[in-house]
């Protein structure tokens, strides 16, 4: 094995298929014993990237997989569509199925088709394509509802959340993509969930979050509100509001207070909270783990929304 080998295989800096290796000059031994040691990772059957590059996401992961399919399929016009093209756009891919990588191809009769690790959509809508980073996907409005059409419907709701709050597309974007999809599967599911999207959402967190508690009977929040204390000094934007009830729902990644900067932001988000029940509010926090407990976390509000006695 050449001296520098594990050097240059840690210097591949996107996901590369076997025979993009082997032109690049690697032996099929260098490249096992380049993943066998941790120096590639593995990102699908004969799909690699160096371990160095990776950021942890499976956002990442997936978009680096996609992109190597798209790069070595070997009909042209195709495009990334669906979670493919969500993660290449920059959209999350929280309860996606991230096993397959999803195209669409024109040049096909319409309907489904999966190979290994690629599922084929086609249709008679006309084309809506857009390039990424030189990557060829469809648009974002399309995106969105070839997932609102297809994948479960909180992580739709928050692929859509998304796309809205980063100004990806509108909500006419959306109903012209739902005017196209009359006839097609999953079209009613994909209605119900634009009826549910908020682009006021700054994370995956918040959309799961507002859905779980609407779905348990809490009345539905207002989003992003800023709060003022009695002198009329702002304190602070919130994620969730319920204004009749005076109580104020945050949601809080645990990212966020990881760290050295997370001690300093708990600090912030200790005196910002306090200063929110000193100007009459009640104020609850939940994270991932109180998401996934969402039963628990509704009874919770529910307590602090109840009136207090004089």
């Amino acid at each position: 094995m050449r001296p520098t080998v594990m050097d240059d295989l840690s210097l591949i800096e996107h996901a590369l298929v076997r025979p993009e290796l082997l032109a690049r000059g690697f032996t099929d031994y260098e490249i096992r014993s380049g993943t066998e040691s941790g120096v590639l990772t593995v990102l699908a059957r004969g799909v690699v990237i160096s371990t160095a590059f990776l950021d942890g996401t499976r956002e990442q992961r997936y978009r680096e997989l996609s992109i190597a399919r798209l790069r070595t399929s070997r009909r042209p016009g195709r495009a990334l569509a669906a979670g493919s093209a969500g993660a290449v756009l920059g959209l999350p891919v929280w309860g996606i199925d991230v096993r397959q990588v999803v195209m669409a191809d024109p040049s096909r009769s319409p309907g489904s088709r999966a190979s290994t690790g690629v599922k084929l959509m086609t249709d008679k809508r006309p084309p809506a394509l857009t390039v990424v980073d030189g990557v060829l996907v469809t648009s974002p409005a399309r995106t969105v509802i070839d997932i609102a059409r297809t994948a479960s419907r909180v992580p739709a709701i928050a692929i859509g959340d998304s796309a809205l709050h980063q100004e990806l597309c509108t909500m006419e974007d959306l109903q012209n993509e739902l005017d196209l999809i009359t006839r097609m599967t999953g079209a009613e599911r994909a209605r119900l969930i634009v009826s549910e999207l908020n682009g006021l959402a700054e994370s995956v967190l918040e959309s799961r979050s507002r859905i779980e508690l609407v779905d348990r009977g809490v009345p539905m929040p207002e989003l992003q509100v800023d709060l003022y204390d009695s002198w009329g000094r702002w304190i602070g934007r919130v994620d969730f509001y319920w204004r009749e009830q005076k109580t104020v729902g945050e949601a809080d990644g645990e990212s966020k207070y990881q760290g050295e900067s997370g001690v300093a932001v708990l600090r912030k988000e200790k005196g910002r909270s306090d200063a929110l029940v000193e100007a009459g509010n009640r104020v609850i926090h939940g994270g991932w783990s109180d998401v996934d407990q969402a039963d628990g976390l509704v009874a919770r509000v529910r307590r602090l929304m109840e009136p207090q006695a004089a």
